[in-house]
């Protein structure tokens, strides 16, 4: 039966006895000398779920709270146990086991901001008298003005709300960097995402993290809402790390 790979850790790091995988299918591993390959059975072409993809995120974000897990992207599968033992543990372990040492006691955690819209746009014109006039201006425009109007006041908007994520996406860097050995930065989504920030953190170091997010949350409610994952693999700082030849996550 096919196997469907998660991702890769060492012999160290146990998989809980609870834990499921795609189709609720257990979880097991694959071992080679110190390496282990995280796996679960899976039916020969069977359709891709979204509950499937939540399952291998979910696994590897259980893996990430007891070790150091290499990710894989979603969608390796290997015909059975050997051909993974051969293909992943023996012909890659030298490229796998520098990675696993670099990000040794290491944890991804994402912090990702949004404005919230009805408070964001109170707070520009609360900011901005100019914005006031236009709308107040649109509003009292003539039918034959009105469409012009609504559109210059569209304009200032879209442009003062830019500002504004902007301005907050920058606070929440400089706030939460210092706390990480590496930051990395999403491509904002949107016209509401402020901020996609990538930690590397040690892992004894969350609770500072944890608790600079919590005043940031606070600081921001109810402008902007604040969400934190994690502990997760190394997602975002493994391009930089490794062989373009793995398909890593």
């Amino acid at each position: 039966m096919p196997v469907h790979i998660y991702g890769v850790t060492d012999t160290s790091v146990e998989i809980p006895e609870d834990r499921k995988g795609r189709s609720k299918r257990p979880l097991r591993h694959v071992d080679g000398g110190d390496l282990r390959v995280i796996v679960s059975d899976v039916e020969a072409d069977s359709r891709v779920l979204r509950d499937d993809l939540l399952a291998h995120a979910h696994t590897l974000e259980a893996m990430a709270e007891l070790g150091t897990v290499l990710p894989m992207q979603f969608g390796v599968e290997m015909p059975d146990d050997e051909t993974v033992r051969l293909e992943v543990i023996e012909s890659r372990g030298d490229e796998i086991r520098p990675l696993l040492e670099r990000f040794r006691g290491l944890i991804q955690l994402t912090v990702s901001v949004d404005l919230n819209e009805q408070e964001a746009l109170k707070e520009t014109l609360r900011r901005d008298p100019d914005l006031v006039a236009l709308r107040d201006h649109a509003q009292r425009a003539a039918p034959q003005d009105r469409h012009p109007a609504e559109v210059r006041l569209g304009e200032a908007i879209a442009a003062s709300l830019e500002r504004m994520r902007a301005e907050i996406g920058d606070g929440v860097a400089d706030r939460i960097a210092p706390t990480a050995r590496a930051v990395s930065f999403g491509e904002v989504r949107g016209a509401l995402q402020a901020a996609e920030v990538f930690l590397l953190v040690e892992r004894d170091r969350q609770s500072e993290l944890d608790a600079e997010v919590t005043t940031l949350r606070e600081d921001l409610a109810p402008l902007a809402s604040v969400r934190y994952v994690g502990p997760q693999p190394p997602y975002a700082f493994l391009d930089a790390a490794s062989s373009e030849e793995l398909a890593w996550a």
